[in-house]
């Protein structure tokens, strides 16, 4: 016996390449705020070995990254899973950019303030980061395609 055939369901094949670029950088952004953003080794002390320290990508601003972040797959897996989302006159695919957007300057500005002792995974959130800008350009370009032009 044959399912019936719902009208939503996540698909791929729904989303443009900006929402793509977007929610696959946001969804390995979150993963790379678990690893460690900075750290200092304390070296030895009279043949002791003192340990280290490191500190992970949620630590200041990193909790606003992240809360952007699954704010930003929330959104575009509500988008590609065709929910209906009435904003007025505002594109959805806008407000994926926006929020794209300040995701990617957050996680610049995150970077930029633990630039002392830096580990090799701020510089993964920094990539990302700049991928996601991409994205979120890409996202605004196509809020714009989608606009009615002005009256004439």
């Amino acid at each position: 016996m044959a399912q019936p055939q719902r009208p939503g369901g996540f698909d791929m094949a729904r989303m443009t390449t900006g929402s793509k670029v977007v929610l696959v950088t946001a969804i390995l952004l979150f993963i790379d705020l678990f690893f460690p953003w900075q750290g200092v080794d304390f070296g030895e002390f009279l043949g002791t070995d003192l340990g280290s320290a490191n500190v992970s990508g949620f630590d200041g601003l990193g909790v606003l990254v992240a809360i952007l972040c699954i704010a930003v797959i929330v959104w575009e897996g509500m988008l590609a899973a065709g929910v209906n989302i009435n904003m007025g006159t505002t594109s959805p695919a806008l407000i994926g950019a926006g929020l794209a957007g300040a995701t990617a300057l957050f996680t610049i500005i995150s970077f930029l303030t633990k630039l002392e002792a830096i580990k090799w995974a701020a510089f993964v959130g920094l990539v990302l980061a700049l991928v996601m800008a991409y994205g979120a350009y890409l996202r605004f370009q196509e809020s714009q395609a989608g606009a009615r032009p002005p009256a004439a």
